[in-house]
């Protein structure tokens, strides 16, 4: 657990300063799994939300239609309550993520991207925005393991587990492909999942999607428009 930590840590520590960013970029982009990449300045618009996308600069690939939060219940890791997504979610600029504590790229880099946007934006976007990240490895996900290890990037991510089942229910409702034993290896196993956030907006509908490798700046520059102006009518 000690060497785990440091190994954070010191993740962490290299991030913040721009230290090898290029290199974690190109590890998490091969990672991610059933991940599309949307040039937004050469791509044709096929829906108004694209449009948006296009008209406001983001970095988000807009779905063709908007999605209903979705309504799925998990413990939190940090109250042992169950925690109802959509009713402790609503009216906030919610971005969800189904990762797990052992990813050893992908999970580390959009935690750690967002965390340190977030840390840097004004307090009304601050508080106006949640994180919660789902443990999709029912087995080593566990309540400690998932608090312990979302305390590397903030205090303020909520952490939710669950049984298999339970699990998947979420990420149907979410409407993303399953998480699966991708790769089993002496000591371990790794595990495929998507590797998008899922960013809803204040009116509890999700417009867009970010894939691994937005950076701060990006991060920042959207919650803010976002939790501000809103998505457009």
């Amino acid at each position: 657990m000690i060497g785990e930590r440091l190994t954070v840590h010191l993740f962490l520590q290299a991030f913040k300063k721009h230290v090898s960013f290029h290199s974690l970029f190109v590890c998490a982009f091969v990672f991610v799994a059933a991940c599309q990449n949307v040039d937004s300045e050469t791509a044709v618009p096929q829906s108004r939300s694209e449009q948006i996308v296009i008209e406001l600069g983001l970095s988000g690939t807009a779905f063709p239609a908007a999605f209903e939060k979705p309504d799925f219940v998990l413990n939190n890791v940090a109250t042992g309550q169950p925690y109802d997504f959509r009713d402790e979610t609503r009216g906030f600029v919610t971005l969800l993520y189904f990762g797990y504590t052992h990813c050893p790229d992908v999970c580390p880099v959009q935690l750690a991207n967002l965390a340190a946007a977030i840390d840097q934006s004004p307090g009304e976007v601050r508080r106006s925005v949640r994180v919660v990240f789902v443990g999709v490895d029912a087995l080593r996900d566990t309540p400690d393991r998932v608090l312990n290890w979302l305390e590397f990037f903030s205090k303020d991510f909520i952490g939710l587990t669950g049984t298999e089942e339970q699990l998947l229910a979420a990420q149907e409702a979410a409407n993303v492909p399953p998480a699966f034993v991708d790769a089993e290896f002496e000591g371990g196993y790794s595990v495929g999942h998507a590797g998008w956030i899922l960013l809803y907006t204040q009116d509890d509908l999700t417009h867009l999607r970010y894939p691994t490798g937005v950076r701060q700046a990006a991060w920042a520059h959207d919650l803010e428009l976002l939790v501000i102006e809103g998505w457009p009518e």
